[in-house]
């Protein structure tokens, strides 16, 4: 159950601070700008060429998610985002170490020596380490997905795309609200904002969020209840105007979680390998763990982005300083395997400190030729602890004081530099050019201590102590030829590389293995695509096709017979077809849809031959979402907003070798939001999550002929209150 003093205690605070200053009279200007807004599919504007342009204008596969659409799709983080986004997943192993995949590209690894293959950008900042970036998204301006490298304009670890998460800003005039939610399993949420003038030059906003829901999973073992959340996440902004053409916006944000059981596992196949239903009897709200798990994480970060007008060329400097705290323990194979004497159990705590610069120079003249040059520094600091225990097993074997617990103390230093640009000339009112291009360099200093060996499984084969550094260089290209009808559709065709630095393995077996660096990861992609709009405009629709070459693809495997586990490296091609069409008939009604097809093979696996001509991990061939949203007026300038969404995912392998045990079966999810709101700043929200209630996985894997699975989120509803002041 919520310790609901806990609750109240902070969420009085929350509200305090949020009602100061505010007037009603703002609200209403907010939500006549809101009603405007939702009329226009063309509003949306983006910032994914590094300039704010039209999505319509940008030649690249984006998807972007304005403010509204976050609030009334009841888009809580990045993994709501990735069910409405063609060509893109996400997997969760626990909460604090999400594992995004666009077009097949991703990392299934938080090890100490890999990275992301993923960017995650918040407010032009890369968040370097996983689970830097799964946050509450409130007061959130726009969130943009870019499909495939982008190798030339953004930072490091963008080989398989890039997410743009954009906050809003302060503005110079007083506003706030309030919205409070109570939902499924004592689902409790509190979000509070206020915005507006400081001084004459300051303005400032600052946003908070609070949410707490009981557990829903059973551990029969222990008699507790898993899979709670308990969630804080607060930001600051504030807003400089330091003269006419100079501009200084200071960021701060931080965020918290104390979660009990997040990567609790349900049994699949046991009765075909054991002859016997399992203990929980294939429920999905049960579990049979020796241990409940848990997930603690804080995360810090400030920023500031100074910009400054210099006649034709506009400067920005964004420096930047994050630091991330975070623990889990896990029960992997729970109980389920006792009756062989299996039992494993992984933990680790991280702690992750990056500082980033960047330096931007971009002009701002109305002609034919636009251009972006600049500088980025990076580095970061790791230093993990992870133990891989199965000490249960000596238990299992009646010999409790005995230990297997290998544990790797380690530590990895990146020093990462960068010098890019792009430019792009109009050569008439039809055809633009685009080249561009990214040099970068990426130098390691890693370190291992290993203690433990040998362990009963094998992971640890022999004690040791390494230091060990490495650099890798890439330069990643980019050319894009646009061409606009005379209706300002458009047709294009891009060519770009991306690039991920190699790396350590971080729980390596042995010495030889640890100072072993894998290769890094290079993808050339080759695509064109159109952006058209149809029937006197009222219809957008955006297709790209797709073809990705990808050398030496980095993944996470694990071999309980042998005891490897090792970041392996293989090479890949991935080709696809990807559309998102969105629709305004009359005065009320939007339609929109998404679709993508994938298809995915490894043509080269150097560990594992078996592997070649399989489906990329957490790459499904099929995905797609559809929905409409209606708004009806009523009287006394009131209005009632209803929409409906279908996400739909086929069948999905969570490992290299497509093990069907643990495969992720295809599924479809039916969310709807229900809104009523006026002119007094009152909205009232009931809304419902996964309504047929389907079953699905949101993480597997798979031993000895058993699937491990994370279950999906079942069926919830909720109700919020809202008040805009």
């Amino acid at each position: 159950m919520i310790v609901f003093s806990t609750f109240t205690k902070s969420s009085i605070a929350l509200a305090v601070i949020t009602l100061i200053h505010a007037t009603p009279s703002q609200a209403q200007q907010r939500e006549a700008k809101t009603a405007e807004k939702s009329n226009d599919i063309e509003v949306i504007s983006v910032t994914s060429s590094r300039r704010i342009k039209s999505l319509t204008e940008v030649p690249m596969a984006v998807s972007a998610f304005d403010s509204l659409t976050l609030e009334r799709a009841n888009i809580l983080d990045i993994e709501d985002v990735a069910g409405m986004t063609p060509g893109f997943t996400l997997s969760t192993y626990n909460p604090v170490t999400p594992q995004p995949y666009i077009r097949g590209v991703g990392t299934n690894s938080s090890s100490v020596g890999d990275d992301a293959s993923v960017g995650v950008f918040i407010d032009d900042v890369y968040a370097g380490r996983a689970g830097g970036f799964r946050s509450d998204m409130f007061d959130i301006e726009r969130v943009e997905v870019l499909r495939g490298p982008q190798g030339s304009l953004y930072g490091r670890n963008v080989a398989g795309g890039a997410i743009s998460v954009i906050t809003k800003d302060p503005t110079d005039f007083y506003e706030a609200k309030l919205k409070t939610t109570y939902g499924s399993d004592n689902l409790m949420q509190l979000q509070g904002m206020v915005s507006g003038a400081i001084t004459d030059n300051i303005n400032g906003r600052f946003a908070g969020t609070i949410r707490q829901r009981d557990a829903w999973v059973d551990n029969i073992a222990t008699n507790m209840e898993l899979r709670d959340q308990d969630n804080q996440s607060m930001r600051g902004k504030l807003d400089f105007r330091l003269s006419d053409n100079t501009k200084l916006m200071v960021i701060a944000d931080y965020s918290k979680d104390d979660l009990h059981g997040p990567g609790a596992r349900t049994i699949k196949n046991y009765t075909s390998v054991f002859g016997q239903a399992p203990t929980t009897g294939n429920a999905i709200d049960k579990v049979d763990m020796f241990k409940d798990g848990n997930a603690k994480r804080e995360i810090y970060g400030i920023s500031g982005n100074l910009t400054v007008e210099m006649s034709d060329i506009l400067f920005t400097s964004i420096t930047a300083f994050r630091e991330q705290d975070y623990s889990f323990e896990d029960d992997l194979f729970g109980r389920y395997l006792a009756p062989a004497g299996l039992a494993l159990t992984n933990d680790a705590s991280e702690n992750s400190k990056q500082i980033t610069q960047e330096f931007r120079l971009q002009n701002l003249s109305n002609g034919p030729f636009e251009w972006t040059a600049g500088l980025y520094l990076f580095n970061e600091d790791i230093q993990r602890i992870e133990a891989w225990d199965s000490s249960i097993m000596y238990a299992l074997q009646g010999h409790p004081e005995l230990l297997s617990r290998p544990i790797w103390d380690a530590t990895n230093d990146t020093t990462s530099y960068a010098i890019f640009g792009e430019g792009s000339y109009k050569i008439n009112d039809h055809w633009n050019f685009t080249l561009g291009g990214r040099y970068t360099y990426d130098k390691k200093d890693f370190s291992n201590n290993a203690t433990g060996a040998e362990d009963l499984l094998g992971f640890l084969q022999e004690n040791y102590q390494v230091n060990a550094e490495k650099s890798w260089t890439s330069f990643t290209p980019k050319v894009t030829v646009n061409y606009f009808t005379n209706s300002q559709d458009m047709l294009y065709f891009t060519v770009s590389e991306g690039y991920k630095a190699g790396g350590y393995n971080g729980i390596a077996a042995n010495k030889a293995m640890a100072t072993t660096p894998f290769d890094q990861e290079k993808a050339r992609n080759y695509e064109a695509g159109f952006k058209a709009r149809l029937l006197d405009r009222q219809l957008s629709l955006n297709a790209a096709v797709y073809f990705l070459d990808y050398s030496d693809l980095q993944s996470f495997t694990t071999d309980l017979d042998t005891g490897d586990i090792r970041t392996a490296t293989g090479d890949a091609e991935v080709k696809g077809l990807e559309l998102d069409a969105n629709a305004r008939i009359g005065d009320g009604l939007r339609l929109f849809a998404t679709l993508a097809f994938t298809d995915s093979e490894y043509t080269s696996f150097a560990i594992d031959p078996l592997v070649v001509g399989n489906t990329l991990a957490r790459t499904p061939k099929k995905s797609g979402s559809a929905g409409f949203n209606y708004q009806w007026l009523l009287a006394n300038s009131q209005t009632l907003d209803l929409r409906t969404d279908l996400t739909y995912q086929s069948r999905i392998y969570y490992s290299v070798n497509n093990d069907a045990v643990a495969a992720g079966n295809s599924h479809a999810l039916l969310n709807a939001n229900i809104t009523w709101e006026n002119l007094e700043g009152w909205e009232i929200s009931v809304y419902g999550k996964n309504l047929t209630d389907k079953e699905y996985a949101s993480h597997a894997f798979s031993q000895a002929g058993l699937g491990f699975v994370i279950e999906g989120e079942p069926r919830t509803f909720g109700i919020s209150v809202a008040k805009m002041f």
